[in-house]
């Protein structure tokens, strides 16, 4: 399985799947009031910042034994949230809605960028186009993003995770030993590291002359926390024998277990429904996802919505060979 597994033209598929993505039209970006669709991305997006600021005015206060750990953790979290709201949902044009496209492409382009660049990330050439290939083509060898060989669970999930955890960086540098020919874009980036660390310098700099030095540290170490986040939820969404499967819109499950909203914030989980259509912006998911229970056959549910013991199973179970 690989490259040969491309995706099915709608014509070609069950009738079930065309009558998912068209109900998933109810909910396109495009069907929405765009002051009141900006107003709610634009306010969660504020939350987000203020609760960054939060965590680190608590620097100034509290232990550097305490708040380190706890900051990085919340540090983490929310650089999950803001990275799903705005690069996630920038990619697919939808965090900002313009009546005038070529504007809205702009603004969730700038939106975008001022993401990507402290994590060292190429948006237009990681998201707007890597994540387009990936629903192209989702866990098949032209898949920048979840390429076979960085599809991780079992045992090797967990010990790239302690890897992410204890050594600072690892994440950023280690596709290099995990190639396949999408992840060859991915790889050394010398304009983009140079941002990342003059954002990182100037953060530090500022810090350090507040006389807070505990919060770079932490904030520094919140990326490898966001690092371990990302790989829980792709071994979730794609791992296992479903990365196998010969229709790409069966590729991918949605997770629902306890602390989801906390761990996988804004909907992320409910990723089957996502590539099934993915205009519907994040706060319609779950209502996306109930529509869903009429038209998804029973005999497909237990494949594409996994609950407690089944999402552990797939977190914890060895990738299939065929797919290394």
């Amino acid at each position: 399985m690989g490259s040969e597994r491309r995706k099915l033209s709608l014509r070609a598929q069950p009738a079930w799947i065309k009558a998912a993505i068209l109900q998933g039209n109810a909910f396109h970006y495009r069907q929405k009031n765009r002051a009141i669709h900006n107003a709610i991305n634009l306010s969660v997006f504020g939350l987000i910042l203020l609760g960054l600021v939060t965590i680190g005015l608590l620097g100034r206060w509290l232990s550097p034994l305490f708040f380190i750990p706890i900051g990085a953790i919340g540090f983490g979290i929310l650089y999950f949230a803001l990275f799903i709201l705005t690069v996630h949902e920038a990619s697919h044009n939808m965090f900002i809605l313009l009546k005038n496209r070529r504007q809205s492409k702009l603004w969730n382009r700038i939106f975008g960028w001022l993401v990507c660049i402290p994590l060292g990330i190429d948006y237009v050439q990681h998201w707007e186009v890597g994540h387009h290939i990936h629903h192209i083509n989702p866990c098949c060898t032209e898949d920048p993003q979840n390429c076979p060989s960085t599809l991780f669970t079992g045992k090797k999930l967990f010990q790239f995770v302690a890897k992410t955890l204890v050594i600072p960086g690892f994440i950023q540098f280690s596709a290099a030993g995990y190639h396949c020919p999408a992840t060859e874009a991915y790889e050394f980036n010398g304009k983009m590291l140079a941002g990342q660390i003059t954002a990182w310098a100037g953060f530090i700099a500022i810090s350090v002359l507040c006389g807070n030095w505990p919060l770079p540290v932490a904030a520094f170490l919140g990326l490898q926390v966001l690092a371990t986040l990302n790989l829980f939820k792709i071994a979730m969404e794609h791992g296992g024998e479903i990365a196998l499967h010969d229709n790409p819109y069966l590729r991918s499950t949605s997770s629902f277990f306890p602390l989801r909203s906390l761990l996988m914030p804004l909907n992320i989980s409910l990723h089957f429904e996502h590539h099934l259509n993915d205009s519907v912006p994040w706060y319609d998911l779950p209502k996306y996802h109930r529509a869903l229970k009429e038209i998804v056959p029973d005999d497909v549910r237990s494949h594409v919505f996994k609950s407690n013991a089944a999402v552990w199973k797939r977190i914890t179970e060895p990738m299939p060979t065929g797919n290394q």
